[in-house]
């Protein structure tokens, strides 16, 4: 369904416009899938989780995930049903599971915290097999970034987090974040 908007929206594009590139036009093509089905998965889970009561906690986590997500990349499925059960997985693990998780002990926090800046630091970006980075300056912007907001994210949860819900779905959308990077460079 959306594959055929977006195919006309970049029809409709190519004939209105000066962009006739073949690669531009399929780079637009792209894009527009993308922000579709983002905005399709992301409806569908604010909805689960308003209904599950759990609302603050999905945004809370997809404000981490999405702030590193996008600049360090990670898993990317085939098909869009298979992209949303995937983060509805991740999503029920950081906003129903991780809350009602005990406090560990503060050091085993600030391990982990320091493990996930240096593993990002370290495997960061992993790009999609449809948007590669062959700039080396993008890729060394993209780390920084992407290395910057997990910085920015452990520093908060460990510093400003007092609550124990808010701060284990905060640490657990991380760890699932770093663990994709390090499953991505396996494969």
């Amino acid at each position: 369904m959306t594959n055929k908007l977006t195919y006309k929206i970049t029809s409709y594009i190519e004939k209105n416009s000066d962009i006739k590139n073949t690669d531009d036009l399929e780079k637009i093509n792209y894009s527009l899938q993308a922000i579709f089905n983002e905005l399709f998965k992301t409806a569908i889970l604010l909805l689960l989780f308003l209904i599950l009561g759990r609302v603050s906690y999905f945004l809370f986590s997809v404000m981490i995930l999405f702030s590193i997500r996008i600049f360090s990349g990670g898993y990317h499925c085939n098909t869009t049903i298979k992209c949303l059960l995937c983060s509805t997985l991740l999503f029920l693990g950081t906003c129903l599971i991780a809350p009602i998780l005990p406090k560990i002990n503060i050091s085993i926090y600030y391990i982990a915290g320091l493990l996930s800046i240096f593993i990002v630091a370290l495997k960061s970006p992993y790009p999609n097999k449809k948007r590669p980075i062959k700039n080396k300056k993008r890729r060394c912007t993209l780390k920084i970034i992407s290395t910057f907001f997990t910085i920015f994210w452990v520093s908060i949860l460990l510093f400003y987090i007092r609550d124990t819900s808010y701060l284990n779905c905060g640490f657990i959308t991380i760890i699932l974040q770093v663990m994709q990077l390090i499953q991505m460079r396996k494969e």
